[in-house]
């Protein structure tokens, strides 16, 4: 059986509908969360799959529609 391969360089983006307000915004302190028009727009840099599904079930338990999830390579150095 193949271990699932852990994501160590990279971004987690992950895209919500409406706009996210402080209250929101204090469960993602290890997150970088920012407004793109009626959007809110979580980046989570070198996250693993246990963080990303960590990430995406606050999402549900605030209540937030999932729009996009995606992840992002690491810029060459």
């Amino acid at each position: 059986m193949t271990k699932p391969r852990e994501v160590t360089d990279g971004t987690y983006v992950i895209i919500v509908r409406g706009v996210a307000g402080p209250g929101v915004r204090a469960f993602f302190d290890d997150t970088e969360v920012s407004v793109a028009g009626d959007t809110t727009v979580l980046r989570r840099p070198e996250a693993d799959q246990a963080a990303l599904h960590g990430l995406l079930r606050r999402i549900g338990d605030l209540g937030l529609e999932l729009l996009d999830v995606h992840r992002e390579p690491a810029e060459p150095a």
